[in-house]
């Protein structure tokens, strides 16, 4: 008969310290062969740049548009309904152009009341003048026969005085002293006369003094209605081009309204925003470049605005010189800052992530195109470059572009 052999069993025991050493043996490798092995990049896929010595223009970029150095809001003056619009947003006007007429019936009616005032007023003024000069006539007249009267006696009083002297008893005393006092009742007349004449041309004088200013407020008042009554035309008040016309046909509108947004289209300004954590760098007159895209043309800083709008802040640039022939409101432009030059500076291209005046670290590459981090020393920046103030020499590359995640990969070498 057969006899059937049974296998050994294996220990379980051995072989689970197998399976473990095993596995521990796997991780030893692959931390060594970690710490021993080189990573490497594709060159296409990093930024490089040569640290290079000379002049640096350090700049500062923003995004604009161009801006009318002069803007005029056209507002009415009276209240009023919109009849008839002669242009509307986007025509070019010229100083004087109607743009809308107003209609307001009660306030051409007031300006003929007033009108009517005026003329009734006047007619009453000259009728009073005419009065004055007349009582002064009479007064003068008064004067004149006041004058003769007292002449005449007093002719009388020398004659009778000198044949008295001579002697002659034709004239007695008695009627000669009557004559004396006639005399110089007269005189007094013609004194006091005289003194109510010039009265009387003083109020004369007054009085149309007073008439000249009641008139003269009278004719301002019509003026002023007048003035109003004219307003209803509306018209440019700038040869510009029309920004703003909202206004429709029979719209009633009240004081103060605007009706339309006029802007010179020959004279702009260039309105920059620039980052906020670079405007230290910008100062009045510094010189800008502005890039419409199709032409270049220089400028100048003549403001900074001191408050800042979601992270920027504007910077009002002059434009020197002829303007683009495609300049225009709004068109936007790209503004380069030229804040600036360093002379015998060393400098690269600023690496991703670089600060302007602190400290940072940057892959060197060497002649086999192994790459080591190294230290460095920021000077200034600009929107490009960044200056070098120690860690680096001229004639140095170094990766410029994002080696954030460099750090995981242990990147060695670029091939």
């Amino acid at each position: 008969m057969d006899i059937v052999k049974k296998k050994p069993k294996q220990s379980k025991f051995s072989l689970k310290w197998l399976v473990a050493l095993a596995v521990i043996a796997s991780v030893v490798w692959a931390i060594s062969y970690a710490s021993t092995s080189t990573h490497k990049v594709q060159a296409k896929s990093v930024l490089t740049d040569q640290v290079k010595r000379g002049d640096l223009t350090l700049d500062v970029r923003g995004i604009g548009v161009l801006v009318p150095r002069e803007v005029h809001w056209v507002a009415t003056e009276v209240n009023g309904r919109v009849e008839q619009i002669y242009i509307k947003a986007g025509a070019t006007v010229k100083k004087g152009d109607p743009i809308l007429t107003l209609s307001n019936p009660n306030l051409v009616q007031t300006l003929e009341e007033h009108q009517w005032e005026l003329e009734e007023t006047e007619a009453q003024l000259n009728a009073e003048t005419v009065a004055l000069e007349s009582s002064v006539l009479d007064q003068e007249t008064l004067l004149i026969n006041s004058k003769l009267n007292y002449e005449s006696a007093l002719l009388t009083l020398t004659a009778q005085k000198t044949l008295l002297d001579q002697g002659v008893v034709a004239i007695s005393i008695v009627e000669h002293e009557e004559v004396k006092i006639q005399v110089k009742q007269l005189l007094q007349r013609w004194q006091l006369e005289e003194k109510r004449f010039e009265k009387a041309k003083q109020n004369l004088a007054a009085q149309k003094l007073a008439f000249t200013a009641r008139l003269k407020r009278m004719k301002k008042s019509v003026a002023r209605i007048q003035h109003q009554v004219d307003s209803l035309q509306i018209t440019a008040t700038i040869d510009s081009i029309v920004q703003a016309m909202p206004l429709e046909l029979g719209q009633r509108i009240t004081q103060g309204t605007n009706i339309a947004r006029l802007a010179r289209n020959d004279e702009f300004i260039a309105e920059i925003r620039i980052p906020e954590k670079q405007i230290y760098q910008v100062a009045l007159t510094q010189s800008v470049t502005l890039d419409t895209k199709t032409n270049k043309v220089e400028g100048k800083v003549i403001r900074i605005d001191p408050a800042v709008v979601n992270g920027t802040v504007q910077v009002d640039v002059d434009i020197i010189g002829e303007l683009p022939k495609e300049a225009r409101p709004e068109l936007t432009v790209d503004g380069i800052i030229h804040v600036a030059q360093l002379t015998d500076a060393l400098y690269v291209k600023r690496p991703m992530f670089a600060k302007a005046n602190s400290t940072g670290s940057v892959y060197l590459i060497d002649q086999d195109n192994g790459v080591t981090p190294t230290q460095v020393q920021y000077g200034r920046s600009s929107q490009t470059h960044i200056e070098i103030k120690n860690g680096l020499s001229a004639g140095d590359n170094v990766v410029v572009s994002d080696v954030s995640s460099w750090k995981e990969k242990q990147i060695k070498a670029i091939q």
